[in-house]
């Protein structure tokens, strides 16, 4: 059982006064099932999982899905290789948050004169994942993968003006492309480390097809009734890296870095209102043009001594640095709750632990 109450500002004429509180009340049980079976086939240098899921939904809407999962691999021991493949259907609920609030006609009330609601159903899409694991110059692993994504429905959130109160929604369909590599070298001549890179794109397509819509919002989602747009989680590129090296048996350093191309916003206001309200800083890392972030390139590095080894107890003395570069990370600008997500700065830690 849920309990909201929020002020309507803007939806009832003025000479009201002061408006009344919207209180909402509401429970109802989620009833979700699901079946599934699976197995594994192993022929030689062949590795085959086949399995098949039901799920039944009843919440809001009733709904059930059936979604056959499939992958095949196939080792070439002399290479050292493994190519794979693997295909899934996937079924997702929406998200309870405010759901029964979303659904329930009391909310008319806000704003009776413009609001838009749709029945909010489930995602349904097809995943499909190709790629490779191998090992070369006999301590290099390399593993690649490209993936594809179709969803139906695909499910996003709304809020409610300048609040924190956001209502599950949806849209007609979402395609997310992408690739993704990575290079690890376990142990050589007292190196390891990795670098690990991915791309991916990832477009929503107009219409809304479920949630509620209040206000500015219902035109808004009214009148979009074809395009796409960027997905929130649309990074382009991104660049991982760390390498460590053993210069002698109880000391180590560490160094890392990352790259990030920055992820789309949908700031409501220009440019100058959102340097009243967040300040010059802040705005100096989006490009309002793109409505994107701007990239982001970090650097950490660090070091570890054992000071004491013995049968009954270790000590280690460990110092890392982060962001060394001290740049303003930017993760997310203007987001859901009208704020924004700032990584941490540069940072100093020493650490002394001991294990008894």
């Amino acid at each position: 059982m849920r309990r909201l109450a929020l002020r309507s500002t803007g939806a009832r004429p003025a000479d009201d006064g002061d408006n009344e509180p919207f209180t909402y009340q509401d429970q109802r049980p989620d009833l979700e099932q699901s079946i599934f079976i699976q197995d594994r086939i192993r022929l030689n240098n062949w590795t085959i999982s086949a399995g098949l899921r039901w799920d039944h939904y009843q919440l809001v809407v009733k709904d059930q899905g059936v979604q056959p999962r499939f992958s095949i691999a196939r080792s070439f021991p002399r290479a050292n290789t493994v190519l794979h493949f693997s295909y899934d259907r996937i079924f997702q609920t929406p998200s309870f948050e405010n759901i029964l609030l979303s659904s329930s006609t009391q909310i008319e009330s806000i704003d009776p004169g413009d609001f838009l609601r749709l029945p909010l159903k489930p995602s349904k899409g097809d995943y499909y994942e190709g790629g490779l694991s191998t090992v070369f110059a006999k301590h290099w692993k390399l593993d690649a993968n490209l993936y594809r994504r179709f969803v139906n429905d695909y499910a996003d959130d709304d809020q409610i003006d300048n609040t924190t109160i956001s209502f599950p929604i949806s849209f007609r369909k979402a395609i997310i492309y992408g690739a993704e590599a990575k290079i690890t070298v376990p142990d050589w001549h007292h190196f390891s480390g990795f670098a690990s890179y991915s791309y991916m794109v990832g477009n929503v397509w107009n219409p809304v097809t479920g949630g509620i819509f209040l206000s500015d919002n219902a035109d808004e989602a009214a009148a979009n009734l074809s395009g796409h747009f960027p997905d929130s989680q649309d990074q382009r590129h991104s660049l991982r890296a760390r390498a460590r090296y053993e210069i002698v048996p109880r000391l180590w350093l560490a160094f890392g870095t990352q790259y990030d191309t920055g992820l789309p916003f949908d700031f409501g206001g220009d440019r100058d209102q959102a340097l009243a309200q967040y300040g010059p800083e802040i705005i100096s890392r989006v490009n309002f043009d793109r409505g994107r972030i701007l990239p982001s390139f970090q650097v950490s590095a660090s070091a570890g001594l054992d000071l004491y080894t013995s049968e009954r107890m270790k000590m280690h003395l460990q110092a890392d640095g982060e962001n060394l570069s001290d740049v303003l990370d930017v993760i997310d600008f203007g987001g859901l709750f009208s704020g924004n997500a700032i990584g941490p700065p540069r940072s100093f830690a020493l650490r002394l632990t001991a294990n008894f």
